[in-house]
């Protein structure tokens, strides 16, 4: 009948195994068995009574279950003691090695351990639970490979082992193998979709792959069947945090500490999101506390050490960063770690070493589980596109006679350019005045571009075939979007500051939809553009994928502004040039050259820091720790102390640099 139940187990039909134990309470081998099953899937509330009833009896396995029992109490030395009796009387008992060896890890022995679940396994090699516990050894000494085999060879032997399958996904997830632990968590819920700890950690891997609405309704299921599940409230909290919700981020986060003190990660994400806010006083605080429970939590020490840098003490950035084995990291910790330590040595005039931490953070985000999903094709094709539609005369640029009444978007004005191009600092500049609304990076054109892509001969081409009323109708859905992604807009706004760099791609559909709005070019010398991209540790997506090196970088760069320059033959629509460097040189002069433009009255209110930041409120983008800084000239020419790092970089950028205005590369980087 053992056998049978066995074989019951091996074919994933656990409840019938179940109900066959059960129906054998006289028979010691039946009711071991469903002992190490309950054991097995932390059900000790069913196991304990019959642990209590074989722990009564007489012979070995009583003395195991008595073992049992014991280290369930936390007695751990006894639960030892009972086992090696155990073994005295039966050498060959499988359970009694197992279980002896459960009480040695527990005891910290782990050598002794490891070599009792083998003895366990070579007497019985079908026993699910040893390859299970020794499984669980593999991981907690860092073995995470063998981790996962042993826990895969359980689940062989007991497809329907919830405990394994649970464990193997948690290791999955640690080992960096989000899609493959998914794909456990799923199964896991497909048999039972109330399994809150499979559900959080299904969240946990969606989140890691990008998928973070799923991930987000997943721990919103647990939150509604378990609101008290302190990880779940720290796992929602790390979310909004990415999704840019602040205050909903800081109240999962709080809620998370409210509930469990101790959550030494949930101290890591509140002083992170209080510090991309800005808010420095209270990250600190933040560091501070979680630094008193854990004083050598990596994390913690990243993010002191990113405050001290903030600071603008970089040498005491880099002694905390020495104090952190980036070796023994997970990847995505030890890659925000190489950025942090390539920030510190830049602004401490270490360049080479700075260069290399850079590059090291690449390294490790060119491996990101999210990549797997970005075509890594897609941004090329889509500049493609683009080019062989201006090649072609761009047809349907131009607005029909009917077009030009109606919404032609005189309210609007886009500021386009390249990614670290100066647009965030000018956004927060503009946003301070008093009839400027500004709505930083939000997917307003984009939606537009979704759906033309998908029409005709696709975008761009389309743009030859769509009528007045086509225009119309995408006019009035970019007004909806706008509505929806800006929220409330303040009744003194004259001016709608629509802020996308890469939407310089675009300009031909600005033009076409809103012949009347303005553009702004936001200029900077080319190598500190380029560089300066090299240097983000950026969220994934078709683009940003493509800076990883500094070649690459500058392909980008001369691929975005290779399409610009061919743009403008075509171009009717207003637009201001405006540089970085003459920005931070000379903020009140740039910025009344603009308002001018823009048909706005200078304000001093744009001047002001504390104003600027108050109007603006968090940042999206990655210069948000730059715009919370007094205006300053050192990043202008940066690109000088990393000169001859950029190699066949160089020559390819030298066009762009002539074109629009700088001085030759070897002469620097300032603004001439």
């Amino acid at each position: 009948m053992r056998d049978k139940a066995l074989i019951l187990f091996r074919k994933g039909q656990v409840a019938e195994a179940l109900e066959l134990l059960k129906d054998n309470r006289d028979d010691m081998g039946m009711q071991v068995l469903l002992r190490e099953h309950l054991v097995g899937e932390g059900n000790m509330q069913a196991a304990m009574p019959l642990i209590e009833r074989l722990a009564n009896q007489h012979g070995a396995e009583a003395h195991v279950s008595r073992s049992i029992a014991a280290l369930a109490g936390g007695d751990v030395q006894a639960a030892a003691r009972e086992c090696e009796t155990a073994l005295r009387m039966d050498a060959r008992l499988a359970t009694a090695h197992n279980h002896l060896a459960r009480a040695r890890h527990n005891l910290g022995r782990g050598a002794e351990a490891l070599e009792s679940f083998r003895q366990a396994i070579d007497l019985d090699p079908g026993y699910a639970q040893a390859w299970y516990n020794l499984a669980h050894v593999y991981r907690a000494t860092g073995r995470l490979v063998d981790s996962i085999q042993a826990y895969q060879q359980a689940l062989e032997l007991a497809p329907g082992f919830q405990a394994a399958r649970l464990n193997l996904g948690i290791t999955q997830s640690l080992a960096d193998e989000p899609a493959a632990a998914l794909a456990n968590f799923e199964q896991l819920l497909e048999a039972d979709p109330a399994h809150v700890e499979a559900r959080v950690n299904a969240g946990l891997a969606l989140h890691v792959l990008g998928r973070l609405d799923a991930a987000r309704r997943n721990f919103e299921q647990v939150l509604e069947q378990a609101p008290r599940h302190a990880n779940a409230w720290c796992y929602l909290g790390i979310l909004l945090n990415e999704q840019l919700d602040t205050e909903g981020s800081r109240q999962a986060l709080l809620t998370a500490l409210k509930l469990n003190p101790g959550d030494i990660e949930a101290r890591v994400e509140l002083a992170g999101v209080y510090e991309q806010s800005n808010n420095l006083e209270d990250a600190r605080q933040a560091v501070e506390e979680g630094l008193r429970l854990d004083p050598s939590h990596p994390a913690l020490k990243l993010e002191a050490a990113r405050l001290e840098r903030r600071s603008g003490n970089a040498s005491g950035a880099l002694e905390v960063l020495n104090g952190i084995r980036p070796d023994r990291l997970p990847p995505r910790l030890a890659q925000q770690f190489f950025f942090e330590r390539g920030q510190a040595l830049d602004r401490n005039g270490d360049w080479d070493e700075a260069f290399e931490a850079f590059r090291a953070g690449n390294e490790l985000a060119s491996r990101s589980p999210r990549r797997a999903a970005i075509d890594p094709g897609g941004f090329e094709r889509r500049c493609g596109a683009i080019t062989d539609w201006l090649g072609a005369g761009a047809p349907g640029i131009e607005p029909g006679a009917g077009e030009l009444d109606g919404d032609t978007g005189a309210d609007l004005c886009f500021l386009i350019g390249f990614p670290r191009s100066g647009t965030t600092l000018l956004d927060t500049f503009l946003n301070a005045h008093k009839s400027v609304y500004s709505i930083e990076e939000k997917p307003t054109l984009e939606r537009i571009v979704e759906a033309l892509r998908d029409r005709g001969q696709g975008y761009p081409g389309v743009l030859e075939d769509i009528s007045s009323g086509d225009v119309a109708a995408l006019r009035s859905r970019y007004r909806q979007e706008l509505d929806r992604q800006a929220g409330p807009v303040p009744p003194t706004t004259t001016l709608l500051l629509d802020k996308l760099p890469m939407r310089t791609l675009n300009v031909g559909l600005i033009q076409r939809l809103f012949p009347r709005a303005k553009l702004l070019f936001a200029l900077r010398h080319p190598c500190d553009v380029v560089l300066s991209n090299f240097m983000q540790s950026y969220a994934d997506n078709e683009a940003f994928i493509h800076f990883d090196t500094l070649e690459e970088s500058a392909n980008m760069y001369r691929r975005v502004m290779d399409v610009w320059v061919r743009y403008q033959p075509y171009l009717g629509l207003d637009c201001l040039p405006t540089r970085y460097e003459d920005l931070v040189a000379d903020a009140a002069s740039e910025m009344g050259r603009i308002c001018g433009f823009l048909g706005l009255e200078t304000s001093e209110e744009m001047l002001d820091l504390e104003t600027r930041l108050a109007e603006r409120g968090r940042i999206r983008t990655n210069s948000y720790q730059q715009v919370a800084e007094p205006v300053y000239t050192r990043a202008a020419g940066r690109w000088t102390h990393y000169a001859r790092h950029f190699g066949d970089a160089l020559p390819g950028l030298q066009p762009f640099i002539e074109r629009f205005g700088y001085a030759a590369a070897e002469n620097g980087g300032e603004g001439q």
